[in-house]
């Protein structure tokens, strides 16, 4: 049994999320393949890429999405919006669909207790419907959910379950991205973002996937990123039962490791990952992490910030901040403002922050205008 302590696994995970080093220019498809980049808010995955890569921009994230389509945009994880490696879309599609019906009543959340049917067959029926209302064109979000409603009597005049901000249940629509049908072809519109077929979309068939296969690698994909970790935190992060969860990670057994952390439950490692936890790479530099930022994904949140008034002032219920690392360290939370074509960064720091990590903390800042479409930044220190 490994034994390890927090500095190790917070090191070793900043060096998976490629947030101890910057990688270098052109290698955004490395940057996404580790867990995907989640795309909200709007433009958050230009600043997690842009905290990973250097030398991202909004052009070559556009290139990359529309033209070459390296990358995808697509319904992934928890039903949010992604971007991924399009070779890799069935790790974090398949892989990422619910398996049984007790997951599918996760998905959902409360619109499950509405919806009379079982969700596995409601799902399998929609994704016929998808598949008609996508054909040879593309959708806005809400168009595509209205021409969808319209030919899926089994969701017209639902309950709306508290909580839900929307007449139709969201779960169904976003499931059609985990079922490799609907990907996002414009995710910058300011309006709504454009729903296609994915396989028109990419101009190739759809293939059939193993879903064991495609489970079991979202599953190494995640224990590396945030590992070690327990079969609850990756039912959190892929919204499943832990009956489904762990029935996967048997699908990988052999290639498990157990670590040994105080006052933790059963944590798992990849044994390829032992060498990796025991001597991590030290993290440098300064990175403006966005908040939904995959590295804020992690659901152990104590281990990166110890103190509980920390981690309520970084993971918010509504309007979260994101964070500032210094060489690795948690130093604060930032938000921005645009004000005109200046965007001004407001930054809270945690405890004293030297006149050197001011200088830093600003620069960082600076290379972070091209991506808000702004000619300048200001920074201002809250305490």
């Amino acid at each position: 049994m490994l034994g390890v302590d927090r500095h190790q696994i917070l090191a070793f995970r900043l060096s998976r999320h490629h947030l101890a080093e910057r990688l270098p220019a052109g290698s955004m498809i490395q940057a996404v393949a580790a867990a995907g980049v989640q795309e909200t808010p709007r433009q958050t995955a230009s600043l997690a890429l842009h905290a990973r890569v250097a030398d991202v921009s909004l052009a070559g994230i556009d290139q990359a999405l529309k033209q070459d389509k390296t990358l995808l945009a697509i319904w992934s994880l928890r039903g949010a919006p992604y971007l991924v490696p399009t070779q890799d879309a069935a790790v974090f599609t398949t892989g990422a669909m619910p398996t049984g019906e007790d997951s599918w009543r996760i998905s959902f959340g409360g619109w499950a207790t509405s919806l009379d049917v079982p969700l596995a067959s409601l799902v399998e029926h929609a994704a016929k419907v998808a598949r008609e209302v996508l054909d040879g064109q593309q959708l806005e979000v809400e168009a595509f959910r209205q021409q969808f409603a319209r030919r899926m009597e089994e969701i017209r005049d639902l309950e709306r379950p508290s909580g839900a901000h929307a007449d139709l249940p969201e779960p169904l629509f976003r499931a059609m991205g985990q079922l490799g049908i609907a990907c996002l072809a414009d995710t910058r519109r300011m309006t709504d973002a454009l729903v296609a077929r994915k396989d028109q979309w990419l101009g190739e068939p759809a293939g059939i996937v193993d879903q064991d296969i495609a489970q079991a690698e979202l599953l190494r994909r995640y224990l590396r990123c945030y590992g070690p970790a327990s079969h609850q935190s990756f039912a959190e992060w892929t919204l499943r039962s832990l009956s489904d969860v762990r029935a996967i990670f048997e699908l990988i057994a052999p290639e498990l490791v157990q670590v040994n952390a105080k006052r933790r439950p059963v944590e798992w490692l990849l044994a390829s990952d032992v060498e990796a936890l025991a001597s991590p790479p030290e993290p440098a530099g300064v990175r403006l992490v966005p908040a939904q930022d995959p590295f804020l994904q992690q659901r152990d949140r104590d281990r990166l910030l110890p103190d509980r008034d920390l981690r309520r002032r970084l993971w918010r219920p509504v309007g979260a901040p994101g964070l500032v690392l210094v060489d690795g360290e948690a130093k604060g939370v930032w938000t921005s403002q645009r004000r005109g074509k200046s965007i001004q960064f407001t930054v809270q720091p945690f405890d004293r922050i030297t006149a050197a990590e001011r200088d830093a903390i600003a620069a960082e800042a600076d290379t972070l205008a091209p991506l808000r479409e702004a000619d300048r930044t200001t920074l201002v220190l809250k305490t």
